[in-house]
């Protein structure tokens, strides 16, 4: 993942299922702004200046409280433009229905342009981002990229 970053250099990225140690490694070895909740991560390169910082749980399924997973919000500015950067980890059981509903509702609050980082949801689902004007950037790997803009 180092190598990637390295190599891309990119502006955003999520990170999902990682240690709060390791975020703090990455954030550290590339000179990045970062955010931490529930075992992901938001990273940004200096150009986006964070003003507010939105960590959140996802709903808990009723059988699994302590099987949480968080809603990581961050507002700034990139470019001269306001940005909200979000990222969620669903689940994969019947309690993502839960979770996609408290996700769509965040993003519904949020204003302007918006980057969104999804790890557990499914391209082809019925329910999506679309009609909350998000464009699908990257879609694979259990991972997907939603951009509005």
């Amino acid at each position: 993942m180092a190598e990637e970053i390295a190599r891309e250099s990119p502006a955003f990225f999520a990170v999902h299922g990682i240690d709060a140690g390791d975020a703090l490694a990455l954030a550290t070895r590339f000179d990045r702004g970062w955010a931490y909740r529930g075992r992901q991560a938001l990273f940004w390169s200096n150009a986006f200046r964070a003003h507010e910082v939105h960590d959140r749980y996802l709903p808990a399924p009723p059988l699994w409280p302590f099987d949480r997973r968080g809603l990581l919000e961050v507002d700034g500015d990139y470019a001269g433009a306001r940005v909200t950067l979000v990222a969620a980890q669903l689940a994969t059981d019947r309690s993502k229905i839960r979770e996609l509903r408290f996700l769509r509702e965040a993003l519904r609050r949020t204003q302007g342009r918006a980057l969104l980082f999804v790890a557990g949801h499914e391209p082809a689902s019925r329910v999506g981002f679309t009609d909350l004007q998000f464009t699908a950037v990257r879609l694979g790997g259990g991972c997907a990229i939603y951009a509005r803009v």
